[in-house]
């Protein structure tokens, strides 16, 4: 008996090792295969996204002002789609031409900034002069380069992720998904309450689920919060630039915006482009730029993030900082949106953790 079992624990090594081996020899296969389920995926991850965004306004019709559910998402998607109209009619054209512009002018922005190198070279009279030559001359033989390259980073970005097909496609399809999810919600938990109980039993279900609620809890509210957060933010800051003057106001608008959902990091992200920019231009408007986005930013931490966010996660900066730094390094942008809310639940448990044992030990 006991030589039959090791004989099967050989031939299951074995097999293991190879599918390993297999799996190692074939691995961009598998990735490739990897990457097409995750782009078939697309659509389902937008679907959740966007019923988390429309859950509040959804679940408002229908408890404060009675309206059957049905009724209340085609007054959502109506109000959604009024909006998306508004957006590319009025707001995608302009920033698509500032972007146009912008990439256009790399070899204008290097031009001066090898003028603004050999103005500091002709500055330090100390240094020796061939040194300085020297470093110019390799400093500005690949300013050229490095627009060129620049150039064509952006172009291939915008052909590969924002190919317009595509991206209506999935649009659409992730707005057909949503619609379903929010109109029978009730029957997609209970299905999944169902198969938790049937795969992990009564008690570890109700923990998943526990966890599960704890999270939906945190990211819904505070991914809804955050977006009109930083929708506020970005409008002030677009608003602001154009009255000072700043080059691509509402580009800038719309970048600081998207960048403000990103704790700590985002908004420095988002100011940085609006200065070096407009220094190629006025740096006085350059100037004036930082000083305002620096003011609007002290108001939404002291006045609008308060207000809508509130302090809901209860995370001291080190844990945000944290969550950011990790989520980024793993997922980009998404994992440092998403990371702050999860780090906000992992934090509830292992708190609730951590004083059980210490109850116990006392």
């Amino acid at each position: 008996m006991k030589d039959k079992k090791f004989h099967l624990s050989i031939v299951i090594t074995i097999v293991l090792s190879y599918i390993c081996i297999k799996f190692i020899d074939s691995y961009q296969y598998f990735f490739d295969v990897l990457r097409l389920l995750l782009s078939l995926l697309t659509p389902f991850v937008i679907a959740f996204v966007l019923a988390y965004i429309f859950s509040p306004l959804v679940n408002f019709l229908e408890v404060n002002l009675k309206f059957k559910r049905i009724f209340a998402l085609l007054i959502t998607y109506g109000l959604l789609i009024l909006l998306l109209a508004s957006f590319v009619l009025f707001t995608a054209p302009i920033i698509i031409s500032n972007l146009a512009d912008m990439v256009n002018q790399f070899p204008l922005y290097a031009q001066k900034t090898q003028a603004f190198v050999f103005d500091i070279a002709d500055s330090l009279k100390n240094i020796d002069p061939n040194t300085l030559k020297e470093f110019a001359d390799k400093a500005m033989s690949a300013m050229p380069e490095i627009s060129n390259l620049l150039i064509g980073y952006l172009g291939q970005i915008f052909s590969t992720t924002f190919s317009i097909s595509k991206f209506i496609v999935q649009f659409i399809l992730a707005f057909i998904i949503c619609f379903y999810i929010l109109l029978e919600k009730e029957s997609f938990f209970s299905f999944y309450k169902k198969s938790l109980n049937i795969i992990l039993g009564k008690k570890y279900a109700k923990l998943t689920l526990d966890v599960g609620c704890t999270l939906n809890t945190n990211i819904g509210k505070y991914f809804t919060s955050k977006i009109l957060d930083s929708f506020i933010v970005g409008l002030l800051s677009a608003i602001g630039l154009y009255f000072i003057g700043s080059k691509y106001s509402l580009l800038f608008g719309t970048l600081i915006g998207i960048m403000n959902l990103i704790p700590y990091f985002g908004p420095v992200i988002g100011m940085a482009p609006v200065v070096l920019i407009n220094l190629y231009y006025d740096p006085r408007i350059a100037l004036f730029s930082l000083l305002y986005l620096i003011l609007v930013q002290q108001i939404e931490v002291a006045v609008i993030e308060p207000k809508i966010v509130g302090g809901q996660l209860g995370l001291s900066p080190f844990l945000t900082i944290l969550a950011v730094t990790v989520g980024g390094g793993f997922f980009g942008i998404p994992g440092m949106i998403l990371s702050v809310p999860i780090m906000g639940v992992i934090k509830i448990y292992l708190s609730e953790f951590i004083e059980y044992k210490h109850k116990n030990i006392i």
